[in-house]
């Protein structure tokens, strides 16, 4: 599948700070464009529209963009901007709170990355906040989230299901629509890979963001687990694009100091090797992210025509079928042998309450619920078919 010219912009788009090379390759694609609609929605839902629109006074053709289309771009930066205000009014109560109890916090993702990487709030879209806690501060921080407001997410399918799966982040706290994620780690142990969480807490670096003192991640362990997390969503079907505007910048940011060989011992150390630097070479064909050739060459094998073509449907919003991931809960079945747990297990699971049901499946019309168990089950039975057969 070809690139269109449009496609070719918005990735030559996404790098905060371009060079006049780049801006001139940008400048020649702007005069060959068919398909306004096509460029502002793709660029806007991809999270490139800022980062485009604050290129536009350095651009000799930006006169040729349609007034509408300059608009829409100036909309998404300011709607970016004023979102990521509340945000970040929220993160300075919560982080202020958690410090006065002497809770250290590793800021993740979108809150540190906007102000750090980005240096301008409403270049970076994010809609949530992602905290990493030590485990023992896990449940503190849920009881301080809730004494300042917040309110859990989710309902639970049942105490007993819920006790029997492994805690990698509490259900989501929100308050006034802003969502708050409390990790205690960033994977599941049935991963290949392991980031090592005492390693991370070693390794994390102080910064303060929004004048509060707190923690984040090294430079390596930030660029291995934006690409973790990046494969995480982009082998499911749910691809957060922002992982690639992040991996492509944090790159550019480092490429003079990055220790390219220490960085490598850290990805074997954490098993992780072959798919963080899929997303490298990944980032530097698509999008011109800065990586040394001997890294490219080594490593573009890893690189398959399947995850390009995946790649190219995820910019174009074309649909692709996935994997249905195996099941957790067979998990648990095949490992427990006391039969009475198993029953009250199984029937937590097939029987959820109404509440569950609603809010699990977004469900506007209660009277249809009863049509939302038959296609539970459905992908209950795809989930346990997999894991016989071995699928993850």
């Amino acid at each position: 599948m070809q690139l269109q010219t449009e496609d070719k912009l918005i990735l030559s788009s996404v790098k905060i700070n371009s060079t006049s090379t780049e801006l001139e390759q940008i400048d020649s694609l702007i005069p060959l464009i068919q398909d306004w609609d096509y460029l502002i929605s793709t660029i806007i839902d991809r999270g490139i529209g800022p980062l485009f629109y604050k290129k536009l006074p350095h651009l000799t053709n930006s006169s040729l963009f349609p007034h509408t289309v300059k608009t829409k771009l100036q909309q998404v930066y300011y709607k970016t901007f004023s979102r990521s205000s509340i945000l970040y009014d929220h993160f300075q109560k919560i982080a202020e709170t958690f410090a006065s109890q002497n809770i250290p916090v590793i800021v993740l993702k979108g809150i540190y990355l906007s102000e750090w990487l980005y240096q301008d709030i409403g270049l970076r879209q994010f809609s949530d906040i992602d905290l990493l806690v030590k485990e023992e501060d896990g449940e503190k921080c849920l009881k301080i989230l809730s004494n300042l407001g917040y309110k859990p997410s989710e309902i639970s399918l049942s105490e007993l299901v819920l006790s029997k799966f492994e805690l990698i982040h509490y259900p989501a706290m929100i308050l006034d629509g802003v969502s708050v994620e409390i990790h205690i780690k960033l994977h599941s142990d049935t991963e290949k890979y392991n980031l090592l969480v005492p390693d991370l807490w070693k390794n994390a670096v102080p910064t303060t963001i929004n004048g509060i003192n707190v923690f984040t991640l090294n430079t390596y362990d930030l660029l291995i687990h934006l690409c973790l997390h990046l494969d995480k969503h982009f082998q499911t079907g749910h691809v957060q694009f922002t992982c690639f505007n992040d991996i492509t910048n944090l790159l550019e940011r480092v490429s003079e100091t990055l220790n390219w060989t220490k960085f490598t011992e850290s990805c074997k150390l954490y098993k992780c090797e072959e798919i963080v630097f899929k997303y490298i070479v990944m980032t530097h064909n698509y999008m011109q992210a800065t990586v040394p050739a001997v890294i490219v060459q080594k490593y573009s094998l890893l690189l398959t025509e399947e995850d390009e073509f995946l790649f190219i449907n995820y910019l174009k919003s074309i649909t692709v079928d996935t994997k249905i991931k195996r099941s957790l809960h067979f998990d648990y079945l095949k490992n427990n042998k006391k039969n009475s747990d198993k029953i009250k297990y199984i029937l937590g699971v097939l029987f959820p309450s109404r509440a569950f049901m609603i809010q699990k499946y977004k469900i506007k019309n209660h009277s249809f619920i009863f049509l939302y168990y038959p296609y539970r089950y459905y992908i209950g039975l795809l989930g346990i078919i997999n894991s016989l057969l071995g699928k993850k």
